[in-house]
């Protein structure tokens, strides 16, 4: 409410008026409108979503790091039945064959980042020597 004032003031002054008036208020309403369009609208979907200024990232985004994270589990359940670790390398690749969009590498990293801080996975080595462990809890 405030930012709007504040908009409506600015643009009567800026009509040289002294007092502000309903059109300098619905031009102050269409500027945050346009701002919150802008600002809010997803790229994947071309939909607002309030997360996107909220949380930083959208609905469809965080839809797709916890699916991501999902299979990432479940492909590391079935590569390491025996309790052992993989390569990094053959995690992205399997990963990226069973999806059916483009698997980023950052994105990839970011979810095992994720994993890690969630006690799931353990990474380790370095380059071509980089491993994933899943981690199990026994219950």
């Amino acid at each position: 409410l405030e930012s709007m004032i504040r908009l409506a003031e600015a643009h009567a002054k800026m009509r040289l008026a002294e007092t502000v008036t309903a059109d300098d208020v619905s031009e102050a309403v269409r500027l945050i409108k346009s701002a919150l369009k802008q600002a809010a609208t997803d790229a994947r979907t071309g939909l607002i979503d309030m997360g996107l200024l909220t949380e930083g990232t959208s609905a469809s985004e965080r839809r797709r790091k916890g699916d991501m994270k999902t299979a990432v589990l479940s492909l590391l359940d079935e590569m390491t039945r025996a309790g052992g670790a993989v390569r990094y390398a053959e995690v992205v690749r399997r990963l990226g064959e069973q999806s059916s969009v483009q698997i980023e590498g950052g994105e990839f990293a970011e979810v095992l980042r994720s994993l890690e801080q969630e006690g799931a996975v353990q990474v380790s080595g370095e380059g071509p020597r980089r491993s994933i462990r899943r981690i199990t809890r026994a219950v």
